[in-house]
């Protein structure tokens, strides 16, 4: 029953965040200009292994990543072009990625099935997802942080923490997550977009190259990046 407390509140202080956002309609991603991928890794790079720190979507978007606060899971960055990572998906080896839907979560809507994510850490480690899964879920109750979900592609109902076991359990992957407005109601739905890992067969066939980027007093050290 523990287990279960310290599944319930996290996600559903997570599921709450709509009901405070500003009422913004939500345009398309648009045409963005991305800066090429060996140097958005040596940008967002600190020498932190294992720590999230930057998302690549080839001619999608690139954005830096940043955790939450200790205590604070509900929280996601107010500060555009920044994804938030989520710890309470973390703790099950999924990587988490809030924003959002009036800053960088506006960008997770253009994302399909297929296309290519890259995952940066802060030693400059990537990991490879290709994106299999894109759904919408409508809050039965979008005022209560409690709310019930609908899949809009298949109409079955599921709690909150069914949608977190969903998306946020299992195997290694990612789960991006943003808010659907609908009309005037900020909080109507969910959008949940999951990209699992590329085969290391896969990963033997791409060319790559070695990048060094330069930490303080000089220190370097090597970068893995696929060459694209």
């Amino acid at each position: 029953m523990k287990t279960n407390r310290l599944l319930k509140i996290p996600f559903l202080l997570l599921l709450s965040i709509c009901l405070f956002l500003p009422q913004v309609r939500v345009g398309s991603a648009g045409n963005v200009l991305l800066p090429e991928f060996p140097y958005f890794v040596r940008a967002v790079t600190n020498g932190q292994a294992g720590v999230v720190r930057g998302v690549y979507v080839p001619d999608v978007f690139a954005y830096r990543v940043i955790q939450q606060p200790q205590d604070e899971p509900g929280y996601v960055s107010q500060t555009d072009g920044v994804v938030t990572q989520f710890n309470a998906a973390a703790q099950y080896q999924v990587t988490g990625l809030l924003a959002h839907n009036f800053l960088a979560g506006a960008s997770f809507f253009a994302l399909n099935v297929g296309q290519e994510v890259r995952i940066v850490y802060g030693d400059g480690q990537v990991n490879y997802y290709v994106v299999d899964r894109v759904a919408r879920f409508e809050a039965l109750s979008p005022d209560s942080g409690v709310s019930d979900f609908i899949d809009l592609s298949t109409s079955i109902i599921y709690t909150a923490q069914e949608v977190f076991a969903l998306f946020y359990q299992g195997e290694d992957h990612v789960t991006f997550q943003t808010c659907i407005q609908h009309g005037s109601v900020s909080s109507w739905g969910r959008l949940f977009v999951t990209a699992a890992p590329v085969s290391d067969h896969f990963l033997q066939q791409i060319p790559t190259f070695g990048l060094y980027a330069t930490l303080g007093q000089g220190t370097s050290f090597p970068i893995l990046v696929w060459l694209r």
